[in-house]
């Protein structure tokens, strides 16, 4: 994990991502327990179980989604992730797309999608 990442992921953990993660996985845990016996129901189990893996294993690209998801529910904690967060959307494009979805906190220009692409051309 290069230095912008672990930064990133670092903030994330800070921000609440390990609890963000432990609420999601009860509620696939509890889905899955209320699933009925029957073939009606294997795809969702299957859905169900690898949302569960995805979680327990978790992607930077699902990190991403899921700090977004909680910064939706707190903004506040934003501002706290907004640079690490631009940073790693400047390492992996890809991921730009979540970044743009953070809330915005009053005189934040951090939070400025378009301070990415300046950063890259100084």
């Amino acid at each position: 994990m290069l230095r912008v990442e672990a930064a990133f992921v670092t903030l994330a953990l800070e921000i609440g991502l390990a609890e963000t993660i432990a609420e999601i996985l009860k509620d696939v845990e509890r889905a899955i327990a209320e699933l009925p016996d029957g073939p009606s129901a294997l795809r969702y189990r299957r859905r169900l179980e690898d949302q569960r893996a995805a979680l327990k294993s978790p992607t930077l690209r699902n990190i991403a989604a899921l700090v977004v998801a909680r910064c939706a529910k707190h903004p506040d904690l934003a501002p706290r992730i907004r640079r690490a967060f631009a940073d790693l959307a400047e390492h992996h494009p890809e991921l730009a797309w979540f970044y743009v979805q953070l809330p915005h906190a009053e005189g934040a220009d951090e939070g400025d999608p378009g301070l990415i692409g300046e950063r890259r051309r100084a």
